[in-house]
């Protein structure tokens, strides 16, 4: 991999396969999928309080419309999130998003955040993350796949095996 991983010390930085791998240039054939994955604790918030929470931002140009946040609050299990890509680049200039995720931008104390909240039925959570690593991930993806050039990058069989699987 090159790059780094996001510390949980705030550290920037991201990893993501060498880009010599791909081949067959923007044409969606023989390109090898490319993750990028960054680590870093976003303030989970809760009434009065900011629960650090350990946090993977994951993109891959096999699905390069999408992004995953992975929260790891300690627990057993792991909450996974997919929003679209579009939607996280969206909210760091504005309040985006008018389903179960929305994402806006702020700034406290000169440091920039990025703001978003998950919905789920009933249920809600808000989270905090820095501006800075959000901004890292995304220009991380866009080496992957530029912002536009999404569709050449889908092939046929993703897309087959994102299908509902009905037996």
């Amino acid at each position: 991999m090159s790059g780094k991983v996001f510390d949980t010390d705030g550290e920037p930085g991201c990893a993501h396969k060498d880009r010599r791998h791909r081949q067959g240039g923007h044409t969606g054939r023989d390109i090898q999928p490319e993750p990028v994955t960054c680590r870093t604790v976003v303030a989970l918030l809760e009434e009065e309080e900011h629960l650090p929470v350990i946090t993977d931002l994951r993109y891959d140009s096999a699905d390069p419309y999408s992004v995953f946040m992975v929260f790891d609050a300690g627990s057993d299990s792991v909450i996974e999130w997919e929003f679209g890509r579009e939607l996280l680049t969206s909210g760091r200039r504005r309040l985006t998003g008018l389903g179960d995720v929305q994402i806006w931008p702020a700034e406290i104390r000169g440091h920039g955040l990025v703001y978003m909240s998950f919905r789920s039925g009933w249920e809600m959570f808000v989270v905090a993350a820095s501006a800075a690593v959000v901004d890292e991930f995304l220009k991380s993806t866009f080496e992957v796949v530029p912002l536009g050039e999404e569709r050449s990058f889908l092939s046929i069989e993703g897309f087959v095996g994102q299908l509902p699987n009905e037996t």
